[in-house]
């Protein structure tokens, strides 16, 4: 590790010679680094993690004053990981999803025999905006911490939001923490808890099994033994469906519920607000999960992601309209 990070420092120091770091950037770097409690190993780690703070507050300030930009970007917790550090400890591995679709056609429906009858968007009219926060029926912003668990957040979500809007009842908070340590290799499912998984075998598992509440079985953002051994466990969703991959049919399901959706997070790290239209369409890498809760009347997709209220508009995510960052690929709604 230490001749990782020293190799790093000699790659970045040109870069911070180049930049003549001011004392107004090392005042935000300790400001930062005192709200956010960062502790280090050793002297050569502090100073590896100060240079990539600095070339991440360069970008950012780069990224601001651009006026073409439909969205801007901010420091936060990430703040002191570089890009390849964001996606091995915060997003799923690209190869894992990649191998986890291959599995995933037995996962996909549940009883989808009211697909056509109920969400085939052709003909079908729906609302210009929608957005389920304002209706009481989304849960808040919750944080995965260091753990690629965000499948268990995109599934507990829209297990949450459909109890509470078709079976009228109380909005609660559902267990993450089940879902990571209980739809494992061993229960049958391609699911592998911090490492990554999906949320179809998330709907799968409630289906047999229940989900419990958070408070019951609490989120700890590493994965444990499973600490269930009936089966009538709480909410158990009947039927599910993977819905079709346009934009019209992902509209006419938000206008059911919110829906679970995955997604190419690579570049989201430093999102702050506005429109994101910041992935690179030509290599979409499919390798988060997150809730989608609704769409402007611009057809922007509103998402709700699980990296804490400091990210993003307090949790949220405006996403450009249509197939940006590859949000029409895997989409999951609870029908019954």
């Amino acid at each position: 590790m230490n001749k990782l990070i020293l190799l790093s420092i000699i790659m970045l120091m040109p870069l911070c010679l180049a930049q003549n770091i001011s004392v107004e950037k090392l005042l935000a770097y300790n400001k930062w680094s005192s709200q956010h409690q960062r502790v280090y190993l050793n002297e050569d780690e502090k100073l590896f993690r100060q240079m990539v703070f600095f070339e991440n507050l360069q970008k950012i300030q780069e990224h601001n004053s651009d006026p073409n930009n439909t969205y801007s970007i901010n420091l936060n917790q990430f703040s002191d990981m570089t890009k390849e550090e964001f996606a091995e400890k915060i997003l799923m591995k690209s190869d894992f999803v990649d191998h986890l679709m291959k599995g995933i056609s037995q996962e996909t429906t549940h009883n989808d025999a009211n697909k056509e009858t109920q969400f085939n968007s052709k003909g079908v009219s729906y609302a210009y905006s929608i957005d389920w926060r304002t209706k009481g029926a989304v849960t808040s912003v919750k944080d995965q911490g260091s753990c690629g668990s965000c499948w268990s957040f995109s599934a507990a979500g829209v297990m949450e939001s459909y109890n509470f809007i078709r079976n009228k009842a109380a909005l609660v908070d559902f267990s993450e923490q089940q879902l990571v340590d209980c739809v494992i290799p061993a229960n049958g499912y391609n699911s592998y808890g911090c490492g990554g998984g999906w949320p179809a075998s998330c709907l799968d598992y409630a289906s047999k099994v229940g989900i419990t509440t958070l408070d019951k079985y609490p989120y700890v953002a590493v994965q444990n033994n499973c600490n269930v051994t009936d089966t009538n466990n709480g909410f158990k969703p009947k039927n599910w469906i993977q819905v079709a991959n346009t934009p019209d049919d992902l509209k006419m399901a938000l206008n059911w519920t919110p829906v679970s959706v995955v997604v190419d997070a690579s570049n989201w790290g430093s999102y702050y607000s506005g429109i994101f239209n910041g992935c690179d369409q030509s290599h979409i890498s499919l390798n988060h999960a997150v809730l989608a809760v609704g769409y402007d009347l611009q057809g922007n997709w509103i998402l709700k992601n699980s990296w804490s209220a400091y990210w993003g508009e307090n949790g949220y995510m405006r996403l450009a309209a249509n197939n940006t960052c590859g949000i029409l690929s895997y989409n999951y709604l609870v029908t019954a």
